[in-house]
This record gives C-alpha cells, structure tokens and sequence, in this order.
C-alpha cells in the first residue's frame, strides 16, 4: 500500500515538475519572440526616418505586437516596467516585487537572464516568468536624461504621453521585463 502511495506522489511530482519546465520554455519562447518582434519594428522605422518617427510607429504597434502574441498563445503576456511610458505596461502588485527584486539585483551587478517563480492565486497555480530588460546606449534617445533627448523627442513625449516616467535612464539601467503568466494546467 505504501509503495503504491509512494509510487503516485513520485509520478505526481515528476508530472509537476515536467509541466513546469514546459511552461518555462514557453515564456522563455514567447518573451524571447516578442522581445524580437519590438526590436524588428525599431530598428526598420529608424533606418526609414529617425528615433521620431521610430518612437510614433512604436508607440502604436508595440501594444499591438503584445496583444498579437497574447492572442497567438494565450496566455498573459506583456511589457512591465515601474518607470511606465504607456499605462497598459503599468504592472500589477506582483510584478511591482519582482522588478524590485530584479532592479536590485542589476545594481549589484547579479541580474539574471530570466527569472521565474511557481506561485498560487485563488487556488490556481502559475508560472511566473520574467525576462529583464536593461537599457541600451541606442535606448538613450528616447529614454534617457533631459539633457539628451532632442527637443522633437521631448515634444511628442510632452504631447503623447503627458504622464511619461520613462526618461532619466542610463545604459545599463534595469528599464523593466517582459512578463508572462502561465496556468500550470494549461500548458502544452
């Protein structure tokens, strides 16, 4: 009897534990895409006509990058940050702590590459995954100190994003992370 119990908490386990790795791989896959997806849009609008005219196509077409990949994949999914430019990447209570946790760990030069937890809400249980975004020197055109953005950037910012807390940033600054919830049940 015992070894029958045994036997089934073990499977049990080693099921939970296979069912975790295979929602990791996918955050990591669809946070990776995405990151990917954002990139490709900046960089072909800043060889057609600037960081303006970059920041007026992204400023549009990356919310719709992030909905075509929740639709894509169902899951949650998106852009976070606790310095938000638009109000849809303003992140919950949950991701407040863990970019906390991940802006720390950038200052004391131990950022990782992802980060995940398995968590329970309202009895359901997720992954949690977290891939960090750091500031780059390009990122500094539209996201860094007063003194370096140009008067046009700073008008379309003034104009577009009244509330904009997405400047004073140096490279290598933690700018925020791509977010993506998992229900455990639910992954394939």
């Amino acid at each position: 009897m015992y070894k029958v119990v045994l036997a089934f908490l073990l499977l049990f386990m080693f099921q939970s534990d296979d069912n975790i790795q295979k929602s990791i791989e996918l955050a990591r896959k669809v946070s990776n895409e995405l990151v990917d997806s954002v990139k490709a849009v900046l960089f072909k609008e800043l060889s057609k006509g600037g960081y303006l005219e970059a920041m007026k196509t992204c400023s549009g077409l990356a919310q719709e990058i992030i909905k075509a990949h929740q639709e894509k994949y169902n899951i949650y999914v998106r852009r976070i940050s606790e310095k938000y430019r638009n109000e849809a990447d303003k992140p919950d209570d949950y991701e407040y702590k863990i970019l906390g946790k991940l802006n720390n760990l950038n200052k004391q030069g131990e950022l990782p590459q992802e980060y995940y937890e398995v968590v329970n809400e309202n009895g359901e249980k997720y992954v949690r995954y977290f891939k960090p975004l750091i500031v780059q020197p390009m990122c500094l055109n539209c996201h860094g100190t007063d003194e370096f953005l140009k008067q046009e950037i700073k008008e379309f910012l003034r104009k577009t994003y009244p509330k904009d807390k997405a400047t004073g940033y140096q490279a290598g600054d933690f700018r925020g992370a791509v977010s993506v919830k998992i229900k455990l049940s639910n992954s394939k």
